[in-house]
């Protein structure tokens, strides 16, 4: 998949995830096989201020590209602002949000409350295109509501701006995260633009990614949530894509990716926000393991580093994975 003079290969993409796709967890899908991985959403907003905590979000490594900084705003001129200050910062690729859909977002106008809006969208969408030169793309939902499918008229409307791409969440906004996510709505985009139309959505494997792929003509997948369950899932799409059988890591595997993933975290982080990041590492990085439950309590309750890797090291000498 071509995005202006990047290759994205494989095309198989980590999602932006505000509080987890941060550049450790970035580094550890690539080194998983991600193809592409995006910033946590950004606030236009935040950026144009140049508010500290903002800036803390876009974090670089040379080994962390492409890269898609995802941004989020309602007002035209303070996206284009924040663009080009992205560009200026490194940003291969610029991802605009139309579609998130809670409520601290909408709320300001932006996300997914500009699918209510397609003629201010438009607006917004050639500002950005004027100001900067990188590649640009939308990450939309449907519509607002069903029987609105907006979001399919903004990613056409994109696609006449000269954006590189759409990644469609085929659900509507009010929908919020619940239902299922309509994948036939995927298959219509692509047949109604002509540039590149990434699936997200409802996948929870690498054969069901691949399936809907090939259902909808897509050609792209964006992983969110389960890979910060599975982050291999990426890795196994493309065992399977070249014909190789799929294979779960096994848990030295599991201690193995832990462990280079605790050291990134230890080697960026510092006091209570290493311990946070090192505690999600060990929420989500050992569910299915024998154990797993109990030693998620005592993570929890764990006060600093040196207790968790304590902790760490116990539980990878317990028994073996459950089948």
């Amino acid at each position: 998949m071509l995005l202006g003079s990047h290759s994205i290969a494989p095309s198989f993409i980590l999602a932006p995830l505000a509080g987890y796709t941060d550049l450790t967890f970035r580094l550890l899908a690539r080194s998983l096989g991600c193809g592409l991985a995006y910033t946590e959403m950004v606030s236009a907003e935040g950026l144009s201020r140049r508010a500290s905590g903002t800036w803390e979000l876009l974090e670089k490594d040379p080994a962390d590209h492409p890269v898609s900084v995802q941004l989020f705003g309602s007002r035209p001129d303070s996206l284009a602002r924040a663009a080009a200050l992205v560009e200026e910062w490194g940003a291969d690729i610029i991802d605009l949000n139309l579609g998130c859909p809670v409520k601290q977002v909408v709320k300001t106008g932006s996300g997914a409350a500009l699918l209510k809006d397609p003629a201010r969208t438009l607006h917004l969408l050639r500002e950005v295109r004027r100001a900067v030169s990188v590649p640009l793309t939308v990450k939309i939902r449907s519509g607002w509501q069903p029987g609105e499918p907006t979001g399919l008229t903004i990613a056409a409307m994109a696609e006449d701006c000269g954006y590189a791409a759409v990644a469609l969440h085929p659900r509507w906004a009010v929908q919020g995260f619940t239902g299922l996510a309509d994948w036939g709505l995927v298959a219509l985009l692509k047949q109604k633009i002509t540039i590149p139309v990434i699936g997200n959505g409802d996948l929870q494997n690498a054969e069901q990614a691949l399936a809907r792929q090939q259902e909808t003509g897509c050609d792209g997948l964006m992983i969110g949530r389960q890979a910060l369950k599975a982050p291999w899932i990426f890795r196994q799409m493309a065992e399977l894509t070249a014909g190789r059988p799929l294979l779960e890591p096994d848990r030295a595997e599991r201690k193995k990716i832990i462990a280079d993933y605790w050291d990134r975290i230890a080697g960026r982080y510092e006091g209570v926000r290493q311990v946070k990041a090192l505690r999600r590492a060990l929420f989500v990085l050992t569910r299915g393991l024998t154990g797993s439950g109990h030693f998620r309590q005592q993570v929890a309750l764990a006060p600093t580093a040196a207790v968790l890797q304590e902790l760490f090291e116990q539980f990878f000498s317990g028994p073996e994975m459950d089948n």
